[in-house]
């Protein structure tokens, strides 16, 4: 029965499984969404399980999706990596023993560089590998310059020379001190937040972090005499400090420290992504690895969160 499955409907499946919008998932497959119905159809009739609950309000996994799911996702990136290493064993990307100058925003440091470098210097050892942490902004113009051969950051709005790949994203949560009455609530909306003193960050580069202050507006939550700042560490520093609660990206919640708590609020769903970034035009033969080993590693950050 295995082999009767075809790569195809596993991506399709795994698409629409992330997604739980079969619209959303065939644009995101560039495909048309009976095409994806289809694909998801067949891999049904072959396992012989319904593995999404559809109705006309949502789509839901059925138990068996969800089992399904976690297995497809690994088989998926096993075969990825497959293809990257092949291509790699077969000198389609091979840097030698130059050196690469990686940029890196503080929440890839944690994890995600880390996986990165493991795949990347196992494979490259000879590579000598130059690591510097700088905000996005930086990034993008070092990348531009020359003075980063990679980075990992949020991508802006717009570059014209810089081109991003997609690597992960995630929600916006709110910050609050663990002094406030708030801090004890699992289940939060942003009027709740009304009478509070709210901050947020002014990053309007990052559409995310517009989004996020447009809404916050809209809610009626920022006022003129509002403290706005620009970076994420003075905003915990002064959410540590009691003076309001913010609404920062969800890495954040493991940064540590007893003085603040992180909370989801359901009616705030922006999200922000995270790229890999470098100039086409730079002619460093380690580039193309670490953007295949940086995807490799964020569809197992992925996997593992699953």
């Amino acid at each position: 029965m295995s082999n009767q499955v075809e790569l195809a409907s596993l991506r399709c499946f795994v698409v629409a499984a992330e997604e739980l919008h079969f619209h959303r998932a065939a644009t995101k497959l560039n495909m048309a969404q009976p095409t994806l119905s289809q694909q998801i159809r067949r891999l049904e009739d072959i396992i012989g399980l319904r593995l999404f609950i559809r109705s006309t309000r949502r789509v839901e996994l059925s138990p068996a999706g969800i089992v399904f799911f976690n297995h497809a996702r690994e088989i998926l990136l096993k075969v990825d990596e497959a293809i990257l290493n092949t291509k790699l064993e077969a000198g389609g990307l091979s840097p030698g023993g130059e050196e690469l100058i990686i940029g890196a925003i503080g929440p890839a440091t944690s994890r995600l560089l880390p996986l990165v470098l493991n795949r990347f210097q196992g494979r490259f050892p000879s590579t000598r590998l130059i690591i510097k942490e700088a905000d996005s902004r930086d990034l993008l113009r070092g990348i531009e310059r020359g003075d980063f051969h990679v980075g990992l950051l949020r991508p802006p709005s717009n570059s014209n020379l810089v081109r991003f790949r997609h690597l992960i994203a995630e929600r916006f949560v709110a910050v609050i001190p663990r002094q406030s009455k708030l801090a004890t609530k699992t289940t939060l909306k942003l009027t709740d937040f009304a009478g509070e003193s709210v901050f947020a960050l002014k990053r309007f580069e990052l559409s995310s972090f517009e989004t996020v202050w447009e809404q916050l507006s809209k809610a009626g939550l920022l006022t003129e005499s509002t403290v706005t700042v620009s970076d994420t560490t003075t905003a915990l520093a002064l959410v540590t400090a009691g003076v309001g609660i913010t609404f920062l990206p969800e890495w954040v919640s493991n940064s540590g420290g007893d003085s603040f708590v992180t909370r989801v609020v359901d009616d705030l769903t922006v999200e922000i992504a995270m790229a890999v970034g470098w100039n086409p035009d730079c002619p460093v033969p380690g580039i193309l690895p670490f953007v295949e080993y940086a995807t490799l590693a964020a569809q197992r950050l992925a996997t593992d969160r699953a």
